[in-house]
């Protein structure tokens, strides 16, 4: 299991002081595997113009087997003891969503305590083909497209996203909950990724706080994913 930096979530002490069972596996990592098979049926195609959304409703813990079942568009993630872990939809294609709106903007001066509805500070990395076989041998990707062709993986593209909040909120425990994403062009490696984003909504989810916004990541310039991103950034409470 990969952990996301500093999120104690991913802890076995810490996850069982909210109820879980143990370290949770991140919602990221989930993604990643859960887009094996639509690019093994649909490949490139998918990859630089399908989309995919994913909405993570039950833990999943390291080791666990999971079933990636895709009818009729309809998504579902099962464990192994037959419970639906996560649900969504995907398509082949998808119509280009409007990308008005997204711009680079400065990095908070310091990490904010509660995001607010406006831009998030813009961030910038650059991706190396050195990390994107790092991140396949990590998650175990049997797929050789990546490799042959120098293609970033959706999971590190989606990892950005999640970097995005980390470089402008104070977070302590905090837990991906869902991704509604649409693939605008492949990511060739190397290359300069940008991540823009924008709030959309800030509230609460039960006793947690949440966080919805929009992220569009770049790479040399060239928009390659477009995400509605949603996450618990503040967890109340141990069980």
């Amino acid at each position: 299991m990969i952990e996301e930096a500093d999120n104690k979530i991913h802890e076995d002490g810490v996850a069982r002081r909210f109820g879980f069972s143990g370290a949770l596996v991140p919602g990221v990592e989930l993604f990643a595997r859960t887009t094996t098979p639509l690019v093994a049926t649909w490949g490139e195609e998918w990859l630089s113009g399908g989309r995919v959304d994913l909405r993570f409703r039950r833990p999943v813990y390291d080791g666990e087997e999971l079933l990636v079942d895709l009818t009729d568009g309809r998504l579902a993630v099962t464990g192994p003891d037959g419970e639906v872990r996560c649900l969504g939809s995907a398509g082949r294609t998808v119509d280009r969503p409007l990308l008005a709106g997204f711009a680079e903007a400065p990095g908070p001066a310091e990490l904010v305590a509660d995001p607010v509805v406006g831009p998030f500070g813009s961030v910038h990395e650059t991706g190396t083909v050195e990390e994107n076989e790092w991140y396949l041998d990590a998650i175990g990707e049997p797929l050789p497209l990546y490799r042959e062709n120098a293609w970033a993986h959706p999971g590190l593209l989606l990892r950005l996203v999640n970097t995005l909040l980390m470089r402008n909120v104070a977070l302590g425990p905090w837990i991906h909950t869902s991704s509604d994403c649409r693939f605008l062009g492949v990511a060739r490696l190397p290359a300069r990724m940008t991540v823009h984003g924008r709030v959309t909504d800030v509230g609460r989810r039960g006793r947690h706080e949440e966080v919805r916004y929009d992220a569009l990541v770049l790479a040399d310039a060239e928009p390659v994913l477009h995400v509605r991103h949603t996450a618990l950034y503040r967890l109340s409470g141990a069980a």
